[in-house]
């Protein structure tokens, strides 16, 4: 018979369920107990057995441990001082709040491997500040020279990916550590977390490159406006805020200046649209953006022709679900792009110079022991091209 813990802490029980976005009933549905026991266990009134525990701890992405601390580990609540794209009210999906939670443990390596200090030329969250009142446009323009690359050298990357590549880079040199994970979640495109030293940007690595790219930016600004934010997908009218983001992302990628000269169509249909997005490697909603702050659309049009490609859209994944053919990748590979070969480069040589173990490398980036040599393989190729 399974016999039942004692000295657990039943608030850190529901402590950890609430800061993982789990209800009452989605763990009482993933332990096939009624929502009534769990409340019990939380209460102190009852308790979980072992392997009850095992895996809450694992659900919640919490050592074991922690559930026999005389009280709650002091940890910042990120989703509550989040601003969310549509209303305070958003639920947060639990994977969100995981790497919310990475991202802050993230830029906890960032300062220790650094001695708390961003040793960055460049730091573009110091030099560069933004209010809501102020010009999107403009802010667009100051940052444009900041970075100082041209139109035409973005226009000379041959793909998507590679502009979002190097938009990455940019940014990193800038003093902004830019990570990436799949958010198995569709309603969120990427967040971002404000820090002295710090700031960083998270991209959902599930979303086409055109579309990360706007996000960067879009990220980038929140960034500037010194505030933390969870983005939603790409929309307008959603808040002054979330406006004036999107209004600096686009104004960014696509210069109205230089847009002008592009704009010599007699009918902008979708082929148009199509090539003046793949020219600036932007998405198709970026350039409609444009088009309707250039006058060519109205409001109504644009949100028809968002509808009808987020309908084509929706067959072509169904498309893609239904085929047979098999996907897959390189772990490592992945790996490297979702920490990024900036933050990999400073760990391994702070590990290299023998600042720290390989058990605290492996910890910062959040890999096993065993797995470090394949990962550092990746880095040296990158090197090395």
């Amino acid at each position: 018979m399974a016999e039942y813990i004692n000295g657990l802490n039943p608030d850190i029980l529901k402590w950890a369920r609430e800061r993982s976005g789990y209800s009452l009933e989605a763990i009482a549905a993933f332990l096939k107990k009624g929502a009534s026991i769990i409340n019990d266990w939380e209460s102190g009134e009852r308790a979980p057995t072992y392997v009850q525990l095992e895996k809450l701890a694992d659900k919640y992405k919490r050592p074991i441990a922690i559930f026999f601390f005389p009280e709650p580990p002091e940890e910042p609540n990120i989703a509550e001082n989040l601003a969310l794209r549509s209303s305070d009210n958003d639920h947060l999906e639990p994977r969100i709040h995981f790497l919310l939670r990475q991202a802050h443990a993230r830029q906890l390596s960032l300062m220790e491997l650094n001695l708390g200090t961003n040793l960055s030329a460049k730091k573009i969250f110091r030099d560069l500040h933004a209010h809501p009142l102020d010009s999107a446009t403009a802010l667009a323009q100051q940052t444009r020279f900041y970075f100082d690359i041209s139109i035409d050298t973005q226009a000379s990357w041959q793909t998507a990916a590679e502009a979002l590549e190097n938009w990455r880079y940019s940014i990193e040199e800038a003093g902004i550590f830019v990570f990436k994970e799949a958010f198995q979640d569709d309603s969120v495109d990427a967040f971002c977390l404000v820090h002295d030293e710090f700031p960083v940007i998270y991209l959902n690595n599930s979303r086409p490159a055109v579309r990360q790219i706007f996000s960067l930016f879009h990220e980038l600004a929140h960034l500037l406006l010194g505030e933390n934010d969870v983005t939603r997908g790409i929309s307008s009218g959603s808040g002054k805020i979330e406006n004036f983001c999107d209004q600096f992302a686009a104004e960014f990628l696509v210069p109205s200046d230089d847009l002008k000269t592009h704009l010599t169509f007699s009918v902008y249909n979708d082929e148009v649209i199509q090539e003046l997005a793949e020219h600036y490697k932007v998405s198709r909603p970026v350039i409609l953006l444009k088009l309707v702050n250039s006058g060519i659309y109205t409001w109504k049009s644009y949100w028809q022709k968002i509808n009808q490609w987020a309908k084509e859209h929706e067959r072509g994944m169904k498309k893609t679900k239904d085929s047979k053919f098999p996907s897959g990748g390189s772990y490592y590979n992945t790996l490297a792009t979702y920490l990024g070969y900036g933050f990999m480069e400073l760990a391994f040589g702070k590990y290299r110079q023998g600042h720290c173990s390989v058990e605290q490398l492996a910890e910062h980036l959040n890999v096993k022991v065993r797995h470090l040599p394949q990962l550092e393989d990746r880095l040296l190729r990158k090197a090395l091209r």
